[in-house]
């Protein structure tokens, strides 16, 4: 009598290490696992890896990515699965310090300058793990102070894709810290003595005699 033994390999292989699903937030997106893969039949087995992103968006907040891994034996048997991770985005953009600003009076706003700083964000930055970061200010005007001079107060804030924002203040300041200048010295009047000299006299006072003088950030008074 004879008999014939024929192996039969139906059994897939297994799967080890595969993570579970989980909630990340962006900067906590793990690394994809070590996973291997191992079977009766065949011993050790190559694993094969791939992600997708599930419904995307610009805001992150519920985006899933999935990781799949594979393996298949020697006799074409295979097995897949895979870890969802869903992406939670509640944390700020990190900012850095605004700074104060001061500038001298050109009695014209100093516009260039306040432009500038305002367009830098008080040369604050910022980065966020999950996207970009948008940039806006709450500034209205300079106060009113002597001359065309003036502050304020602004407070730049930086919000991204899903709405967290953080913010920072600094304050632009004009100042007038220079005189006004002389354009037209003082002249010397003589005149002849009499009734008339006590009334020229206080119109040569009243004229600063003859003196002349202009000042940047506003009018110049004598």
């Amino acid at each position: 009598a004879s008999q014939t033994l024929t192996p039969v390999d139906n059994t897939p292989p297994v799967l080890s290490g595969v993570p579970m699903n989980t909630e990340v937030s962006c900067e906590a997106i793990p690394d994809p696992a070590i996973v291997t893969a191992s079977d009766t039949c065949s011993g050790a087995l190559e694993v094969s890896f791939s992600e997708e992103i599930i419904n995307p968006a610009e805001c992150l907040n519920g985006v899933i990515i999935r990781r799949t891994w594979s393996a298949t034996d020697d006799c074409g048997n295979s097995v897949d699965t895979y870890a969802d991770f869903v992406i939670e985005d509640t944390t700020a953009p990190t900012v850095t310090d605004a700074m104060d600003m001061t500038v001298e009076c050109d009695g014209e706003g100093n516009l260039g300058d306040l432009e500038a700083w305002l367009a830098s964000n008080g040369g604050a930055t910022a980065s966020d793990d999950c996207g970009e970061v948008y940039w806006s200010n709450d500034f209205e005007a300079l106060s009113d102070d002597c001359g065309a001079t003036g502050s304020v107060m602004v407070t730049f804030t930086a919000t991204d894709d899903c709405g967290n924002s953080a913010s920072t203040s600094a304050t632009f300041t004009i100042e007038d810290t220079t005189a006004p200048t002389i354009d037209v010295e003082a002249m010397d009047q003589t005149v002849e003595c009499g009734y008339e000299a006590m009334y020229l006299y206080e119109d040569w006072l009243d004229y600063n005699g003859g003196a002349m003088a202009s000042d940047d950030c506003g009018n110049a008074y004598w």
